[in-house]
């Protein structure tokens, strides 16, 4: 598994799990508020993208496998956990597969089932196409993967314009902050092709091999009321399910421009 850390080497352990299509990359944006706070922020790649090897036939479910098995490699008995965006689901499987070494987990912008009636509305348009492509005709979405990688690879701000488009002004603004690490993120996700993220689609899409109320860590839903990627409705359906969840609505705040609030967000999982 490929780990990039950020904030204090020797702090408390939160394990940040990236979103989809994205990476272990690019998330610089945690190490001041880290370093502030004494708390390590660990970024690993699931299997199968940027520099972590593949594991066919991988749940979210496993995941708690792998997080459990890196931290006995780096001897951390307890930690946080946040998944942002598309990393949501699998921050709540570690919290239910290790609920005696998870503290608390955290949902930044996260991404919730699709197993109730209407769950796909707001979600962006490029998501929504390569879920159905993911479980319909994976083939394709692992072609359309390799168009548009190559394009990011070629003509990087062509790239970051077409995501701006499905974003709201708030995260365009933000997303210009990022400059090029917001392309090699997505760049560096299928450095081993892309199966890996179209498993990460079809895993969203499918069972996630726990249930909702079998996560009873505390959980802190952070949700900006203007993400055009992720709508209000995701966190507020985790609300209404999960057992022992906070929710934290963050008015006139996007999906990227969420970020600025990862002080906060970090403060609400410490001991």
């Amino acid at each position: 598994m490929a780990v990039v850390e950020h904030g204090d080497p020797a702090g408390r352990p939160v394990f940040v799990f990236h979103g989809t299509p994205a990476s272990r990359l690019g998330h610089e944006f945690t190490d001041g508020p880290a370093h502030e706070r004494g708390e390590r922020v660990l970024c690993p790649d699931r299997p199968g993208i940027g520099g972590s090897d593949p594991k066919p036939g991988r749940d979210i479910a496993d995941w708690a496998n792998d997080v459990g098995a890196l931290a006995d490699v780096l001897e951390l008995d307890t930690f946080a956990v946040l998944g942002y965006s598309g990393g949501g689901p699998y921050a709540l499987g570690a919290g239910a597969g290790l609920p005696d070494r998870v503290t608390a987990a955290g949902l930044m912008a996260g991404v919730g089932p699709l197993d109730r009636p209407n769950a796909r509305e707001g979600l962006a348009k490029s998501d929504l196409q390569l879920l159905a492509l993911s479980t319909r005709r994976p083939w394709a979405a692992r072609a359309l993967l390799r168009a548009m990688a190559a394009g990011a690879r070629v003509a990087p701000k062509l790239a970051t314009n077409s995501v701006k488009r499905e974003l709201s002004e708030v995260d365009g603004r933000a997303i210009d902050e990022l400059g090029p690490g917001a392309v090699a993120m997505f760049v560096e996700a299928l450095r081993r092709g892309p199966q890996g993220v179209v498993d990460d689609y079809r895993i969203w899409a499918g069972q996630w091999g726990f249930d909702l109320a079998d996560v009873q860590v505390p959980v802190q839903i952070w949700q900006g009321d203007t993400d055009q990627m992720v709508p209000m409705a995701h966190a507020e359906d985790f609300a209404a399910r999960l057992p022992n969840a906070t929710l934290h609505r963050l008015p006139g705040e996007g999906h990227v421009s969420i970020q600025h609030h990862v002080g906060d967000i970090l403060d609400s999982l410490a001991p």
